[in-house]
């Protein structure tokens, strides 16, 4: 699983870098899989911002 995530990762920022601005994931029940490469692009959910900004 780690590594479907880095390389799809992988392949989303490479699209960004070539103009690509948005995106849309299909999890096909492996939620688990694009909320890792969401993590590992810089997304983070609302909830986990608000949990950040509450411990600093």
């Amino acid at each position: 699983a780690l590594v479907a995530s880095a390389v799809a990762a992988e392949q989303v920022l490479d699209l960004v870098e070539r103009g690509v601005g948005d995106f849309h994931f299909y999890t096909m029940n492996r939620a688990d899989l694009v909320f890792a490469v969401c993590h590992m692009i810089g997304i983070r959910s609302h909830e986990a911002e608000a949990a950040g900004s509450a411990a600093a």
